[in-house]
């Protein structure tokens, strides 16, 4: 695909990225439409609102999000990633062609990572990574570029000199909580800052409340879908994988548990907020995967979350490694921090606690574990859950100028935060 390009009179009339050069700019609407909704782009250059905020889920904790007009994924494995639309109604084509600006990679395990590096190959979409994780990248990159069922095909082949440019988010091997950095990911529309926090990882049992079970349902139609032995994803070592899925070599790689947590908020406006994470460790012993902590780390990320700007939307992670001894008290307790009005989950379709078909039990046993861990409902969000496959592509919108977001405190916060692109920032 070609590299995406821009005339002056079309970033003129949206402000947004650049589309896709004229010769692929066809597809680019189309999979716009698709991913985002008819309503919401411009048929004619693929533009996308300028005072919305507009999220679609692909599965899992993947999302495509239009910011103002600017184009990002935030993730992008997707659950099934049918090599024809299938469960999941679209194809990594669709992905490709969606033209983003950037990708965002809340951490670098495969339910999350897998496709950056070929998408961002494909577009130059720059990625946002920690250190370990964008090394990652660009040897999966190079591997793809050297496997002859990517090279020999038509659609999926690479550009041999195409590169992964890819954004360290903090030094490899930073303790959480202490490394805060300003992204210029989205400038000058927000600001985006960005942490190293805690993976998910079993604790023992927290006596002060029981923890809630959860039922989890499979799907009945999984036996004619998807019969047994017949994977969901090509295998990794695969000789000839199938081609349009694309997957990252995960084992034996550092960055796959080293995780970030992402805050955003919009310069103009009403100042819209919000927050993205697709893990959440254990707050309370400062545990996360690969990261053997104590309390003290806990408390110190606590401090972080609650140290952001006023957040509107969280959307944060149903799922977790802590799930079987102490359900979903992780998330509450991230969520005890940040106070977010609404709440919007993910990592629903893959992982401990979730798999497909299992959403609204999950949903249940939340609405459950808030009681048992008692949280004043004032200070509970508003849910918006959702339901795999059918919430798949279909639009969130938030207007962004809504009297609703707005809040004093964010202004100055802006001030006093967002300051240099690149920088480390001194949360208070």
């Amino acid at each position: 695909m070609k590299r995406f390009l821009a005339t002056a009179s079309l970033l003129a009339a949206t402000c947004l990225m650049p589309v896709a050069a004229h010769a692929d700019l066809k597809d680019t609407i189309a999979a716009r439409q698709k991913i985002f909704g008819l309503e919401n782009v411009d048929p004619a250059t693929g533009g996308l609102p300028k005072d919305k905020v507009v999220f679609s889920w692909l599965s899992n904790s993947t999302f495509a999000a239009a910011v103002e007009g600017r184009v990002l994924y935030l993730d992008t494995f997707v659950t099934r990633l049918e090599v024809t639309p299938g469960r999941t109604p679209f194809v990594i084509k669709d992905m490709v062609d969606l033209a983003p600006e950037a990708i965002l990679l809340g951490h670098g395990h495969g339910d999350h990572a897998d496709n950056a590096a070929y998408i961002a190959g494909k577009t130059g979409a720059k990625i946002y990574a920690t250190a370990e994780t964008c090394g990652v990248m660009a040897q999966d990159l190079e591997r793809m570029k050297n496997d002859p069922a990517v090279m020999n095909d038509a659609v999926a082949k690479l550009d041999p000199a195409s590169k992964v440019n890819c954004t360290p988010v903090t030094a490899a091997g930073s303790t959480p909580g202490t490394q805060i950095l300003q992204l210029d990911v989205l400038e000058p529309q927000a600001c985006v800052i960005a942490f190293r926090h805690l993976h998910s990882v079993a604790v023992p049992p927290d006596p002060t409340f029981p923890p809630t079970p959860v039922k989890i349902i499979v799907d009945p139609r999984d036996a004619d879908l998807f019969p047994k032995g017949v994977a969901l994803t090509p295998d990794e070592k695969a000789t000839s994988p199938l081609t349009g899925q694309m997957n990252l070599e995960t084992a034996g790689k550092p960055g796959g548990s080293e995780s970030l947590f992402f805050s955003f908020i919009l310069r103009g406006g009403s100042h819209f907020s919000f927050v993205w994470h697709n893990t959440a460790g254990a707050l309370k012993e400062g545990k996360g995967q690969g990261w053997d902590g104590t309390p003290e780390d806990g408390h110190r990320i606590v401090a972080v979350l609650k140290a952001l700007p006023p957040t509107d939307l969280q959307m944060g992670t149903a799922s977790s490694g802590n799930f079987n001894n102490n359900g979903l008290r992780d998330l509450i307790q991230y969520q005890e921090a940040l106070r977010p009005r609404i709440f919007i989950p993910n990592h629903i379709t893959t992982g401990t606690a979730t798999r497909e078909a299992s959403s609204m039990s999950v949903y249940a046993g939340y609405l459950e574990q808030l009681d048992l861990m008692k949280m004043p409902k004032e200070n509970r969000p508003a849910v918006r859950w959702l339901v795999d496959p059918t919430d798949y592509l279909k639009p969130i919108v938030f207007s962004t100028g809504e009297a609703a977001w707005k809040d004093g405190r964010k202004e100055a916060m802006l001030d006093s935060l967002c300051k240099q692109p690149g920088a480390e920032v001194h949360l208070h």
